[in-house]
């Protein structure tokens, strides 16, 4: 119902780059990818700015048995060039180098709610020590629920960052002298990547909610695993260094 309302707006008018990257949403959420993707391109070509249908161009492509590494690599390298890497970063903070302090962590997501992220970082926000560290979630939840509040509570400091644009977010994890910041959407719905492009934590790591590499440059690590990721073939598809745990 929604690939038919959609290619009669397209009929109405094929100019609105929005409609043709929604069609290619509708057409990816039935495995739809080729499709899915042409529809993505139509879109960019008519606004070339609009980083999400570009990145559901990667989400799409991670689909495709079809695709080498390379190519997919190639694609979020695209993607990086065209929306992020002439974003100028931020000057490097004055770190505090005390070795007795506490690491101050920040995780970005929009899924701190009834998501599947949200089940997997659950336990990890609940096993951090508060005694060596000090965390900080900033939300981007388009809707809150009962989720929403369990992890708030296992937050030292919650910030609500939906309504900020990605260079107010960035300047709020600079004044809260982050250490180490963690995306944990990579290319999908409601990421905040070009506030990391800013470069707003003296160390970034991208994590668990994208099977793939960022293609950005201010990202410095991915956390992974040698079978998502065996152990001498995917490192030269990541612009982030991989970061194996056991």
């Amino acid at each position: 119902e929604a690939v038919e309302a959609i290619n009669r707006a397209i009929a109405l008018d094929p100019d609105i780059a929005s409609a043709h990257s929604n069609l290619g949403s509708a057409l990816h959420k039935q495995g739809l990818r080729d499709e899915a993707i042409a529809a993505f391109r139509r879109a960019l070509k008519i606004a070339p700015d609009m980083r999400f249908a570009h990145a559901n161009i990667l989400l799409a492509m991670n689909y495709d048995p079809d695709l080498s590494r390379g190519e997919i690599f190639d694609e979020h390298l695209a993607w990086a060039k065209q929306h992020v890497d002439s974003i100028v970063p931020f000057p490097p903070p004055a770190s505090d180098r005390d070795p007795d302090r506490r690491l101050r962590i920040g995780y970005v997501s929009p899924d701190f709610c009834r998501h599947s992220v949200a089940y997997f970082i659950e336990p990890i926000l609940r096993a951090h020590d508060p005694a060596n560290f000090e965390v900080f979630c900033f939300s981007d939840v388009a809707s809150p629920d009962a989720m929403t509040a369990k992890l708030k509570q296992l937050s030292a400091h919650w910030h609500d960052v939906r309504a900020l644009s990605d260079e107010a977010l960035a300047r709020l994890v600079r004044e809260n002298n982050i250490d180490i910041l963690v995306d944990l959407a990579g290319h999908t719905g409601g990421n905040r990547l070009p506030a990391f492009a800013r470069k707003p934590a003296p160390l970034q790591i991208t994590y668990l909610g994208y099977p793939n590499t960022t293609g950005m440059r201010s990202i410095d690590y991915r956390l992974t695993d040698a079978l998502a990721d065996p152990i001498g073939e995917a490192d030269r598809f990541y612009t982030e260094a991989l970061w194996r745990l056991p």
